[in-house]
């Protein structure tokens, strides 16, 4: 299968060229700096031409599966529908990221055998029209964690694993903040903090079982909500390379001189602000503490986000934007076969343009099939 776009603002790694690119058996054969006349070339009409995007943490398939509490809709119907709705926001690989273990709220607790069940009925029906991986995010204080873990950690699609802990042990300022948002009466909040010391919430125990468990099977590993840098410490001596969601400037700070790669949502970078109170996504780009960009809870938001950045009058330019989205996470999990629009890489690309200065996804493809 060929095929020929021409007149596009393409992306490259460093820089926005206009011109043209070929696509040729789902990988990119030639991108050249002048437009094509050839007979069936596709014109962009001068839309910009983007990798497509790679997405390491979306919870959003929860919201599918259970759109309100007790709720629980058809398990490949939500699969396919989260999958359309990736695609409309210009992502073309993801990991879906599934809670594991929910403490105090059991509905949740079901959730992961039936997201992983709809995950592999969609892709046996061939329902699936971009690539799906696997992100397992563990909250450390459920007693029988490691216990529900164990069944996935043979899944061949499972890349990643977040080890999660947003007991009051570990930030009291921080548990407040969650407790008040799910309506929780300030004095219940503070017996909960007061017992922490003398509860045994598994935490630590299920942490170290968690990476050790994760070390042995080969899977990438992160923190979660690092506070401080005695948190950035603690994921260090575990052999952690990657923060996810540092909350505070001094947590993602501390990450920086760690050498770990930084990953945060693009809502808060969008919004330019933590809609709970955490450190501005924006503030942390002005410092250049970000590697990664991902969805979070909003699919539509990483490509908000590089806008969002490549508009601020210190930011990346639009090229180290985009590779936040797309080559950074892909090299980040091995995935070296995209990520960026290279002559070689798969042919995940998007057509984007601006509607009052927003980016709006027009089309995608996934090695060289249109998909929207």
């Amino acid at each position: 299968m060929e095929a020929i776009i021409t007149n596009a603002r393409i992306v490259t790694g460093t820089e926005v060229i206009l011109g043209s690119m070929q696509v040729k058996d789902g990988k990119i054969s030639d991108i050249a700096r002048k437009g094509t006349a050839d007979v069936g070339a596709l014109d962009f009409e001068g839309d910009y031409l983007l990798p497509g995007l790679v997405d390491v943490h979306t919870d959003h398939l929860e919201k599918q599966i259970m759109p309100r509490a007790g709720v629980f809709w058809n398990k490949v119907n939500a699969v396919r529908t989260q999958d359309a709705v990736l695609a409309a926001g210009g992502i073309t690989t993801v990991f879906d990221s599934l809670i594991v273990g929910a403490v105090g709220n059991p509905d949740r607790r079901k959730l992961l055998p039936l997201m992983v069940e709809g995950l592999h009925d969609a892709r046996q029906a061939g329902l699936l029209k971009i690539d799906h991986f696997l992100h397992l995010r563990c909250d450390t204080r459920e007693a029988d964690l490691v216990e529900l873990l164990k069944p996935y950690l043979g899944e061949a699609s499972l890349r990643y694993v977040t080890v999660m802990d947003d007991g009051p042990h570990r930030d009291p300022d921080r548990f407040r903040k969650l407790q008040r948002r799910k309506g929780i009466a300030d004095e219940v909040i503070e017996e909960q903090i007061a017992a922490a010391p003398h509860t045994n919430d598994h935490a630590a125990i299920n942490r170290a079982a968690v990476v050790a468990l994760c070390k042995q099977h080969g899977i990438k590993f992160s923190s979660h909500d690092d506070t401080t840098a005695a948190h950035i410490a603690e994921g260090q001596a575990f052999g952690m390379t990657i923060s996810e969601f540092p909350i505070t400037l001094e947590s993602a700070r501390a990450a920086r001189a760690a050498d770990m790669t930084t990953i945060i949502g693009g809502p808060n970078i969008v919004a330019g602000r933590s809609h709970i109170g955490n450190v501005s996504g924006r503030l942390l780009s002005q410092e250049g503490l970000i590697d990664v960009i991902c969805s979070d809870y909003i699919p539509s938001s990483i490509l908000y986000a590089i806008w969002t950045l490549a508009g601020e009058t210190n930011g990346p330019d639009l090229p180290a934007a985009v590779a936040m989205g797309s080559k950074r996470p892909a090299e980040l999990f091995g995935l070296d076969d995209r990520g960026e629009l290279a002559v070689g890489r798969r042919a995940d690309f998007l057509r984007v343009t601006e509607i009052d200065a927003a980016p709006i996804v027009r089309n995608v493809w996934v090695e060289g099939v249109q998909i929207l």
